[in-house]
């Protein structure tokens, strides 16, 4: 398929590209619908948008970069030269996070987490979209080989043809990644709806649930498809050398989308704990968190890289994983508060 939508003299656009900036702004448009919807002015919406694609852009590729400097001739060139290379999606939530705090601190917003709730659908829109423009270029393929003629199709194959010419068909993770983000934006619209205003116990406000919601599932949608992939971004150290060995194939993604859902994981268990007190079922939720992790990193992650099994390891994986989001959402869920207080 061409990757060049418009070729004219010294403009090249790719089809990547026009694709990415129509999610751009789908995201955008979702956002300014969902923020006035408590009667707040989309100021903050449009000077955070510029400031969110411009750190998004710059982080995403500095992360790509340094996982994939062989790719590039310089970290320069990887920020400002996008006819090659990938990104890393991670910096884009990052960026998205530092871009929320800044328009709060110049006080256009009441709180980053309210910003941040509006963001968080549009958000999931953006990302579906930017997965789908990887059906122009050779990013975000599965290293799985689809011999089944049945499954040799979108959405589960693409063709792939090797060094030597031979054309075989590789696990689309872009696009199954696209219809999960796609799923997520629906899930994350109806919580906006229904449960933005959710009230929890006193002292804490109600707040960034959205946007942390968002982090749950598109961190276990991340840690999945990132493991299927042959192009993933992974660890390495330029003073530490030593711990290369240790750590060389460890994903970004998969750390960082682990890390942020801990942290949500956290947050909510230290406010059930200090509004319900200790009880059983808060160390269930520790057990099942830690047990999910299990079976996330042992028998999903290091067992599908020795043993190729990937039918049983990915169904183990992705079962700890829906059962790692269960647990943090069953946290969550005795942090709002309910009966007289709510009436208050």
């Amino acid at each position: 398929m061409n990757e060049i939508a418009v070729f004219t003299g010294n403009i090249t656009i790719y089809w990547s590209a026009v694709i990415i900036c129509l999610g751009c702004a789908a995201g955008l448009c979702l956002t300014l619908a969902l923020y006035p919807m408590d009667h707040r002015h989309n100021t903050a919406v449009w000077v955070f948008f510029p400031i969110a694609v411009a750190l998004s852009v710059f982080l995403s590729r500095t992360i790509h970069w340094y996982s994939h400097m062989e790719q590039y001739d310089s970290l320069a060139a990887a920020v400002t030269d996008y006819s090659s290379g990938g990104y890393c999606i991670q910096g884009i939530i990052l960026g998205t996070l530092i871009a929320a705090l800044l328009v709060h601190a110049l006080r256009l917003a009441p709180t980053a987490g309210e910003l941040l709730d509006a963001a968080a659908p549009g958000g999931a829109l953006a990302l579906a979209l930017i997965r789908l423009s990887s059906l122009f270029n050779t990013n975000c393929r599965g290293r799985i080989v689809i011999n089944n003629a049945a499954f040799q199709h979108l959405p589960w194959a693409v063709s792939w043809t090797d060094a030597a010419g031979n054309v075989e068909f590789r696990l689309a993770t872009f696009f199954l990644e696209f219809l999960a983000l796609l799923l997520i934006t629906v899930i994350l619209c109806a919580f906006f709806f229904r449960h933005r205003s959710e009230t929890l116990w006193e002292g804490y406000r109600n707040e960034g649930n959205v946007a942390r919601l968002f982090v749950v599932l598109v961190g276990i949608v991340e840690i999945i498809a990132d493991s299927t992939r042959y192009d993933s971004a992974l660890m390495h150290f330029f003073l530490l050398k030593k711990l290369n060995p240790y750590a060389c194939f460890i994903s970004i993604a998969q750390v960082f989308s682990a890390v942020l859902i801990l942290i949500v994981f956290i947050r909510y268990m230290r406010i059930s704990v200090k509004v319900n007190g200790w009880s059983w079922y808060h160390i269930l939720a520790i057990l099942v968190f830690v047990g999910s992790l299990v079976g996330i990193g042992f028998f999903g992650e290091y067992r599908v890289q020795r043993t190729a099994n990937y039918v049983l390891c990915y169904t183990w994986q992705g079962s700890s994983l829906l059962v790692l989001a269960a647990d943090v959402i069953s946290i969550y869920a005795t942090c709002v508060a309910r009966g007289d207080y709510e009436d208050e």
